[in-house]
């Protein structure tokens, strides 16, 4: 015999200890050398599923030398080992059908991928596994179901705030006190990437054990999980069998502020890499001015482009500096906040919301106790409701994001401007001013007085 391969995998290594493959690999070790077969060649593709559709390296690999002749056999411990996928299976018959390739297994018959009646066996084969691994999915998501309606705990990786044994979940103290401490400094109006930079710079990290971003944050906060509800597949299944950290309005005032349109950052301030680029205007066309590379005798260096009649370019670190400058100025005066707040009283808007919903949910048990009647419910029940949709209606015009709340009142203003992600510095600007860069004469040096800042 040739050279022979040997394959092994496993799907979860939750050990971390490679013991399944080392199993697999020694045992397919014993029935070469039972064999009289040498020259092994060991592909290995350890904590890898075949059926999750993610890429395994080793198999590739070895496909690609069964078909280039570098494979005359090859070994494994069962063929479920090799693939359970009929896509997969074909490709490998593909490879070595040519050399008609044995397939011995440790547990199993020995397949000639040359022979009918070889590939009809390995084809069978690999049917039952693929059927066996639908039957097991079957059998996994309808558990699942099962415990989200009872209302039990289950997740594959664990949230912030919350811990279990089996499907008893717990509280952890310190995490759900950091999330409700951060719930009210969103409610209070400060930025997630303010709390973020906050957590990150005092060492706290997430249960993957990663640093924060404002996605992660966003997610704990907003995670129903958190008040207690039990979601499956997107649908609320009611209340879960765990302490909330959150009560449900608590939770639904963190969903409102959260998940409202207006703290979406427009789409150019998302992609930009540069502070005014798509923000400043052209002095001479009334164009946008974006940032665009410029080359000269061997030199590069980045400058503000008017791309509407192409009249001048700046450059745009000077152009960025003149901005920053009065953008920090504006930021440490004492009304800066008022540039931001509507004035309206969001406080007692919340507490009206709460009061009204208290209200209706109470209707319910007038109901049961013979209070009232079913109509009087349903008319009572619809008047709450139009007063709640009024009350949360003004409560969404009196709320807007304020990117610059790390900022304003802050000792060092210019220190914490300069730390803000470009994106809410962008926000910011757009807020406050409309800035225009002024044409000048050929040859004349850049002067601040060549940009002109207008406070809305």
């Amino acid at each position: 015999m040739g050279k022979v391969a040997v394959y092994v995998r496993q799907s979860q290594d939750k050990a971390g200890d490679d013991a399944a493959v080392e199993r697999q690999e020694s045992a397919c070790r014993l029935l070469a050398e039972a064999k009289g077969w040498g020259d092994l060649s060991i592909y290995r593709d350890n904590d890898i599923s075949a059926t999750s559709g993610k890429p395994r390296p080793e198999f590739e690999r070895l496909v690609k030398d069964i078909d280039e002749g570098r494979v005359d056999a090859l070994l494994v411990w069962h063929l479920d080992r090799l693939t359970r996928s009929i896509k997969d299976l074909t490709r490998v018959i593909e490879a070595g059908r040519a050399r008609r390739m044995n397939i011995a297994s440790v547990h199993g018959v020995s397949i000639d991928l040359g022979d009918p009646t070889g590939v009809a066996v390995a084809t069978i084969l690999t049917a039952i596994a693929a059927m066996e691994v639908g039957h097991k999915s079957a059998r996994q998501k309808a558990a699942n179901q099962q415990r989200a309606v009872a209302g039990k705990a289950h997740w594959v990786k664990r949230p912030y705030g919350y811990d279990r044994d089996g499907d008893t979940a717990y509280i952890v103290p310190e995490e759900a006190d950091q999330l409700r401490a951060a719930a009210e400094r969103v409610l209070a109006g400060e930025t997630l990437a303010s709390i973020v930079r906050d957590w990150n710079s005092g060492g706290m990290v997430s249960t993957s054990g990663k640093p924060w971003n404002v996605t992660s944050l966003r997610r704990s906060l907003i995670n129903p999980r958190t008040a207690g509800r039990r979601l499956y597949n997107g649908e609320d299944m009611g209340a879960g069998v765990w302490e909330p950290i959150f009560s449900e309005d608590l939770h639904r005032a963190l969903e409102d502020k959260l998940t409202d349109p207006r703290r979406r950052t427009a789409p150019d301030d998302l992609n930009s890499k540069y502070l005014l680029s798509g923000i400043c205007i052209c002095g001479k066309c009334g164009k946008k001015m974006f940032a665009s590379p410029m080359k000269a005798k061997g030199r590069q260096w980045m400058v503000y482009r008017c791309h509407g009649g192409y009249c001048m370019t700046r450059r745009l670190d000077l152009v960025d500096e003149v901005v920053e400058g009065v953008v920090v100025g504006v930021l440490s005066r004492s009304d800066a906040a008022d540039l931001f707040a509507s004035g309206d009283d969001t406080a007692g808007l919340r507490r009206k919301a709460v009061e009204l919903r208290d209200r209706r949910d109470q209707l319910a048990a007038l109901l049961k106790d013979g209070l009232l009647s079913a109509a009087a419910v349903r008319e009572q029940a619809g008047k709450l409701t139009a007063e709640l949709a009024e009350v949360e209606g003004a409560l969404g015009s009196a709320e807007t994001l304020n990117p610059a709340s790390s900022v304003i009142g802050a000792e060092d203003v210019a220190g914490e401007w300069m730390a803000l992600p470009l994106a809410h510095k962008r926000q910011i600007i757009r807020t406050l001013m409309d800035v225009t860069v002024l044409p000048a004469g050929k040859g004349v040096r850049f002067s601040p007085d060549q940009i002109r800042i207008a406070e809305k």
